[in-house]
């Protein structure tokens, strides 16, 4: 629906590549402003800032770990200089996913990865749903996964992503009255931008066993068009959700 986020300004943290710059993207054929943040790369962050401008909006790019204070702080402040407020819309896209052993996982790297999955999406909270309060209006949506409900071995951290769906539920209730609306979106099997399967729509590596009932896995706009839903004025009954975007697996979620 394009124009349908003319003049809301919009968020997504690890938006240099993949799903996040998907979302900054769709965002941007909406309409809205974009703030784009990667972590370090800020080459790809730039890329992506000029793929939107090169749409009609404003885009910014801020590089930096969101499960920061001092990184949230610098978004806050180039987005106000910009855009004159704060978001009406981001969507907190961080991730860490090492694969490793239980007992090879040190307390630091626990901690490291809850802090860029689960802190990142408190302090954006904090940071930025006041300012939808004040207006009225705000979408909150936050990058969880299946494996947050189901489990994976070697990834303990998917704890993380699992307590997301608590913290979902609780500021969709407390925001609900003033206009803003929370809700997560769990993608399946996504191929990078530059895996092959986003070109020929399925892998034979993940096809073997059927696995995926559409017969392809996911690509990076997947999951930019169900956030470009969520994000719309159109979406103001939905809200406390979680969207399962997985081609039919995982149904029972």
């Amino acid at each position: 629906m394009p124009g349908e986020l003319a003049g809301k300004v919009a968020l997504v943290t690890g938006s240099g590549r993949n799903i996040g710059r998907a979302i900054a993207v769709e965002f941007a054929a909406r309409g809205a402003h974009v703030v784009v943040n990667a972590r370090a790369n800020s080459a790809q962050a730039d890329a992506v800032a000029a793929e939107a401008r090169a749409l009609g909006v404003g885009a910014i790019a801020v590089t930096g770990d969101a499960s920061r204070a001092e990184t949230i702080d610098r978004i806050a402040g180039r987005c106000a200089d910009a855009f004159g407020h704060g978001p009406d819309i981001y969507v907190s896209n961080s991730a860490a996913r090492p694969v490793r052993p239980l007992f090879e996982v040190s307390a630091d790297e626990w901690q490291a990865i809850v802090n860029v999955q689960l802190h990142a999406c408190f302090l954006l909270a904090q940071a930025f749903a006041p300012g939808m309060v004040e207006r009225g209006w705000g979408r909150i949506i936050h990058i969880t996964g299946p494996s947050a409900f189901l489990g994976v071995p070697h990834r303990p951290h998917v704890a993380a992503k699992g307590a997301i769906r608590g913290l979902t539920k609780s500021l969709a209730i407390e925001l609900g009255p003033h206009g803003v609306t929370v809700n997560d979106v769990a993608p399946g099997e996504i191929a990078a931008d530059d895996d092959p399967a986003v070109e020929r729509g399925a892998d034979p590596r993940r096809m073997a066993g059927a696995t995926i009932p559409v017969g392809r896995v996911g690509r990076p706009d997947d999951i930019a068009y169900v956030c470009g839903f969520l994000a719309s004025p159109r979406a103001g009954f939905y809200t406390g959700t979680v969207m399962v975007c997985s081609g039919g697996q995982w149904t029972t979620l």
